[in-house]
């Protein structure tokens, strides 16, 4: 456990052996997860300062050191709780939200992780999964909104109702579907992810997968 002061510099986070998405978002990564001195948004000390435990106060050589060991997948399950954990007390904390992130499973997100912190050895976990969580702002829930199934072409993510409503929001925007949105999922918005993840540099699955979010994500913000 450690006391310190949360600090971000821009580093390239591409690294030769990541599939064509994961350098996708590691790109998106190198400009958007920045994060300056003045402070997280939740409490902390009068220096700005706060005492970090568990999974989140290792290192990035630490956590991959873990992550590729015999015991890979024990530690890959257990940083998941500790990431649905740290979400729970942020979504706690703070005011006029439900839910910091659009994502319902964290498993993911460790692979995530891992890859921001191959270059980024100085970092520790706790660092690397608020920038993460950061990076999902526009999407973020203020209400509960139920959790729905959509399947394509044999593969399924889960989201909420309002999330789909967003995306298709989204696609609408960029010109990639004919509104208006209205939270149903089907052939129509499938074929539209699809044109906009392929126009992306991501495999067009025509699913809101994390990666796809992520990105749509920082195009809400900019």
């Amino acid at each position: 456990m450690g006391a310190f002061r949360r600090f971000y510099t821009a580093k390239s986070y591409t690294q030769k052996k990541v599939s064509k998405n994961m350098r996708s978002i590691c790109t998106a990564i190198a400009t958007t997860l920045v994060v300056g001195t003045s402070g997280p948004a939740i409490a902390a000390g009068l220096d700005g300062d706060f005492a970090v435990y568990g999974w989140g106060a290792r290192d990035c050589n630490t956590i991959i050191a873990m992550l590729e060991g015999d015991q890979a997948a024990q530690a890959q399950g257990q940083m998941a709780e500790w990431i649905s954990g740290y979400i729970s007390s942020q979504n706690r904390n703070i005011d006029g939200v439900y839910d910091l992130t659009p994502i319902k499973t964290y498993l993911p997100m460790v692979s995530l992780a891992q890859n921001i912190c191959v270059n980024n050895s100085d970092q520790i976990f706790e660092n690397v999964v608020y920038a993460m969580i950061e990076s999902f702002s526009a999407l973020r829930l203020s209400t509960d909104s139920p959790a729905i199934s959509l399947s394509h072409k044999g593969r399924s993510v889960t989201v909420n109702e309002v999330t789909l409503l967003q995306v298709q929001q989204f696609l609408i925007s960029e010109g990639q579907l004919d509104g208006p949105a209205d939270g149903q999922f089907g052939t129509q918005t499938a074929e539209a992810l699809e044109k906009w993840q392929e126009n992306a540099d991501l495999t067009p699955n025509g699913l809101p997968d994390m990666i796809t979010l992520f990105l749509i994500a920082q195009q809400i913000k900019q």
